[in-house]
């Protein structure tokens, strides 16, 4: 509280609790009024992709996945699940799919812990700390897959003018070419179009 120490784990856990509500806090009243604007959709053939059962991508994800970065909560890397797939892979297996067909994932499996990271040396006040989440595996997994699907459809309902959202465009892309193109217009003496 302010530049006063504190120790006492009651006023800690709460002072923390102030700081990370304030950043994760939605901002309700925005509303985005699109009027008669046409979106792409899917076809019904990408439709239908987006619903086969995930069995071939589950094992590519886990290979995906970095083996030694940090543990799950309960202890376990990726290098664990590559070096145990042909005892655990029914049972990974089995868990998207009971995902895919409940959209409920099991009680425990979206279990996280949040560690706080120091941005500065000798830290002391709370907001000098950068927090992480170490997530679940089967989370993790679940996810990758969900997004590998996505990433598979985005081009159908990004429209071909938008410079972000899709592979190998940056949205810094538009701003160098508008830019690229007023300092032509500038070398070839054309002021009044700038």
């Amino acid at each position: 509280m302010g530049n006063q120490w504190i120790e006492e784990p009651e006023v800690v856990h709460r002072e923390a609790k102030k700081l990370f509500e304030v950043r994760f806090l939605v901002a309700h009243g925005f509303g985005v009024r699109l009027g008669l604007i046409e979106f792409k959709s899917l076809s019904a053939k990408a439709s239908l992709s987006m619903i086969s059962n995930f069995t071939e991508e589950v094992k590519e994800v886990v290979w995906m996945c970095e083996g030694s970065k940090s543990p799950s909560p309960y202890g376990f890397n990726f290098n664990f699940i590559k070096n145990s797939w042909e005892v655990l892979m029914h049972d990974v297996v089995a868990t998207v799919h009971h995902f895919q067909e409940t959209v409920c994932i099991s009680k425990g499996c979206n279990t996280s812990f949040i560690a706080l990271i120091p941005k500065v040396r000798d830290s002391t006040k709370q907001d000098q700390y950068r927090s992480i989440s170490l997530v679940g595996s089967l989370y993790k997994i679940i996810s990758k897959v969900l997004s590998c699907y996505i990433k598979c459809v985005l081009p159908e309902v990004i429209d071909d003018c938008q410079s972000a959202f899709l592979k190998d465009r940056v949205m810094l892309d538009s701003f160098l070419v508008a830019n690229e193109g007023f300092e032509e217009l500038k070398r070839k003496g054309k002021r009044d179009c700038v």
